[in-house]
Parts: structure tokens; C-alpha cells; sequence
């Protein structure tokens, strides 16, 4: 995606014929970069230009690569200005591929200010593909200005002068006119050559309280007025977000860069710095997925500690999960990818599967040692029953994500490497040293289970 945004004092038809221009260079380019189609909608100050890829695409490039492409290839005429857009929600969401930069402060047209004085400055840091912002430019006003003095002078209530210029500009409804059994609308209205310039307009008389008239120019003065964009307010304060796209084979070191200047700014009083939304709601959902992890932790103890009548004994599966953790770090270093949202909802459900392996063998422990056994050889012989229902229920865990997991992104840009990698690679290093870890915490666990129990009889 890719904005345009013309100069101000662009009109509809100026802003049409660039948009053909350009359209020429996207036909030239869809064959080239592998595009499936584009498509460009425009209005009377800027607009876009949007393509798209086949999912089966093999390009070479990156959406960010193209889009720095295409750009360069751009006819380039004075106060054009072109705008990098989002590529990917998903990547866009994990701070991948965008750097957003929120200012806040009290005046709207300051913050708008300062940030296209900002905009060529990070524009300049090495890896940055360019900025973009989600609003049109807005147009000028040309605005009559009405003179309190004068129009104290003069006796002029300031509401005919507004009712003289919209009568003379858009006229003036009556009530319908009935006719034969229709309903006619009549709209009142100068001719169009006594409202086609200002001069015209100038010479229009205004009524004054005395029943004299005075000429619109006498009360008003004509000055061209920027008008304001939108203006955002977020906890109660006015915000102006910058969003800058990020080239992906170095965006870490990117980041680095930008963070570094964005300290060394000094901002005018009154406004900051603030954080983006983006990075918010990932540090909020990140937050509730660590506590959602912290109670299943909990609930789990809770459930076996009434299974096994002991809140000691299950404190040796609760140390497996860390054990899987080892799993998916690795099994992401390993395939070059990242532990995204997706990932960490993942952890959470492995969570409950991992305890499962570690259940399945201290339960059997116990029915053996209820039969008589001692506690290191129902151990062995724990370990060695249970060694192939463990193995089975992990692999079919296993190989049921595998097809998930090298499935492509879907048609949004959601892909499900990262879930399937965290319960492959949490799997199985669980499961491989469940039966050399276990064993060895119970042992500790039980012998602290006796020692406790032994001090309380003692202190009785």
C-alpha cells in the first residue's frame, strides 16, 4: 500500500491525471515484481495505490522491497509526497516491519506541525523505507473574516453578513409550489456570473439596524486559512502518530537507530513522547497472557495437589514445565523464526498438555508403592512401564501439529508457525527428560515430604 498525498492547493482533476500516470507505471510493474492485480482510489488532495500477491507468489522480494520499487519508478512532480503503507497486520503488530512514534500535547496544528518537521529527520536513519499517515491532506479555506469594529460602526448585525453569503452562494429553499397535483421545489439564487469570483461577491450589500447598506468588503477582510486534519485524543490527550515502515533484513538495528534519536530530540514545552497504541495493546495482551499462564500454573497445582493428597509431591511435574520452555527457545532459534502472540497462546496450552506425561508417571509411582514396593525401584519400574504410553500420547501431540505448522499464512496474514513450533519443540524435550527429571525431583520432594512431616511431630 502506497499514499499519495498532492499539495495543497491541488484540485480533483490535477490529482486524476497523476493517478493516470502512475497507473501506467504499476502496468509496467505488476508483470515485473509478480503482482495479481492492484487497484487505486483516489480523492481531491491524495488518495492510495493498493497491490496485491497470489498466495502461491515465489518472489524473491519483500511487500517492503516492492513498494520501495514501485516508488522510485513514480513520476515525482513538485509537492508530491508518497507514503509507504502497511504491508502486514501481523508483522505491523509485533513492531517487525513499523517504528511508531506517538507525540502528545494540547494543540492539534502543533503537533501536525512539528511532526512534518520531524518526518525528513527519520526519514534520513539508514533502513527506514518511509513514513505514512492514514489521513488525507487537508484543503485550504478561503475564509471572509468578519471586522468587529467595523460592523459595531456600521450597525451591522454579523448574522446578515453570513446570511448574505449563503444566500449568494448556495441560495436559498422556498416553501414547494403545487402545481396541477405536483409538488415543485424552488430554490432562490444570484445568477451564476454575479457568484463566480470574490470581487463579485466583495460588492454584495449587506443590511444594516438603520435600514442603510454597506458593501460585504467594508466588513470583512479575506484571508486563506489551513484547515485542521483530524484531530486524535487519547487519555484525555491530543495525539499525532508517525508511523514509519522499516526495511525487514536489518529492522532490529533500525529500531536501534531511531529509538536513539528520538531520546536526543528535544521537543518543545508542552509535548512528548508518548506510547503508541500499537505497543500498548502488545504490552497489555502480553500481560494477560502471562497471567492467564500464571493461573493455569496454579490451578493445575491445586488439582494435583488433591489427586495425590500431597501439595509437596506435585511440585516435582510443576518443574517440567520449565523444561518444555527449553524446547521452544530452542526450536525457534533453530528454525529462524519468532515467538509471536500466536506462540505464547501456545505456551499457555502447553501448559496443561506437558503435566500430563509427569501425572501419568508419579501416579503410577504411588499405586506401587501402596503395593509394598520401595521407592527407588517404583521408580524404575514406573519409568519403565510408562515409558511407551508417554512416548505415544507426545507423538501424536507432535505429529498432529506438524501439518499446521508448515501450512502458509492465511489469506489476513496470520500464520501458525510459531503455535505449532511452541508445542513441538515444548513436547518434546518434556517428554525426553520427563523420565530423567521426575524421578530424581520426587525423590527430593519426598524426602522433604518425610522431613517436614518428621519437625511437625516433633514440634507437637
Amino acid at each position: 500500500q502506497i499514499g499519495v498525498k498532492m499539495p495543497e492547493n491541488s484540485n480533483f482533476k490535477e490529482t486524476s491525471e497523476l493517478f493516470s500516470q502512475l497507473e501506467e507505471v504499476m502496468k509496467q510493474k505488476q508483470k515485473e515484481l509478480g503482482l495479481e492485480g492492484f487497484m487505486f482510489v483516489h480523492f481531491d488532495r491524495g488518495g492510495r495505490v493498493d497491490g496485491w500477491l497470489s498466495p502461491d507468489h515465489n518472489s524473491p522480494l519483500t511487500a517492503g522491497e516492492m513498494v520501495d520499487q514501485i516508488i522510485k519508478a513514480f513520476p515525482k512532480p513538485p509537492g508530491v509526497q508518497f507514503e509507504t503503507g502497511r504491508e502486514s497486520q501481523v508483522e505491523e503488530a509485533k513492531g517487525k516491519t513499523a517504528y511508531v512514534l506517538n507525540l502528545e500535547g494540547n494543540d492539534s496544528d502543533q503537533l501536525h506541525q512539528l511532526a512534518e518537521e520531524l518526518k525528513p529527520l527519520f526519514l534520513k536513519v539508514h533502513g527506514v523505507l518511509g513514513a505514512r499517515s492514514g489521513s488525507e491532506r487537508p484543503p485550504n479555506e478561503l475564509a471572509l473574516v468578519v471586522d468587529r469594529e467595523r460592523t459595531n460602526a456600521g450597525n451591522v448585525n454579523p448574522e446578515f453578513i453570513a446570511g448574505v453569503v449563503g444566500y449568494a452562494l448556495r441560495g436559498r429553499s422556498l416553501p414547494r409550489f403545487h402545481f396541477e397535483g405536483r409538488e415543485i421545489p424552488i430554490l432562490v439564487r444570484f445568477p451564476e456570473e454575479d457568484r463566480d469570483n470574490l470581487s463579485t461577491l466583495a460588492n454584495f450589500r449587506v443590511p444594516t439596524m438603520t435600514g442603510n447598506a454597506l458593501p460585504l468588503s467594508a466588513l470583512t477582510t479575506v484571508k486563506k486559512l489551513q484547515v485542521s486534519g483530524g484531530i486524535s485524543r487519547k487519555n484525555k490527550k491530543t495525539t499525532h502518530t508517525i508511523t514509519l515502515d522499516l526495511k525487514e533484513n536489518n529492522a532490529v538495528q533500525t529500531r536501534e537507530r531511531l529509538a536513539f534519536l528520538q531520546q536526543s530530540i528535544d521537543l518543545p514545552e508542552g509535548i512528548s513522547f508518548g506510547i503508541s497504541s500499537g505497543d500498548e495493546a502488545f504490552q497489555q495482551e502480553l500481560a494477560n497472557l502471562q497471567f492467564a499462564a500464571l493461573l493455569s500454573v496454579v490451578f493445575i497445582y491445586l488439582l494435583m495437589g488433591f489427586l495425590f493428597e500431597s501439595f509437596i509431591l506435585p511440585l516435582s511435574i510443576i518443574l517440567t514445565i520449565p523444561l518444555a520452555s527449553i524446547g521452544v527457545v530452542w526450536i525457534h532459534f533453530i528454525a529462524g523464526k519468532d515467538l509471536d502472540m500466536l506462540g505464547f497462546v501456545g505456551a499457555i496450552l502447553l501448559i496443561g498438555v506437558v503435566v500430563n506425561n509427569g501425572i501419568v508417571l508419579v501416579d503410577y509411582v504411588n499405586q506401587l508403592r501402596q503395593r509394598g514396593l520401595e521407592r527407588t525401584a517404583a521408580l524404575k519400574q514406573a519409568a519403565d512401564r510408562r515409558f511407551r504410553p508417554i512416548l505415544m500420547t507426545a507423538l501424536t501431540t507432535i505429529i498432529g501439529m506438524i501439518p499446521l505448522t508448515i501450512s502458509e499464512p492465511s489469506e489476513l496474514g496470520i500464520s501458525y508457525k510459531s503455535f505449532g513450533l511452541t508445542l513441538i519443540g515444548g513436547m518434546t524435550t518434556a517428554t525426553l527428560l520427563t523420565l530423567l527429571v521426575i524421578p530424581l525431583f520426587y525423590t527430593f520432594f519426598d524426602d522433604l515430604r518425610k522431613y517436614l512431616a518428621d519437625c511437625f511431630r516433633r514440634f507437637l
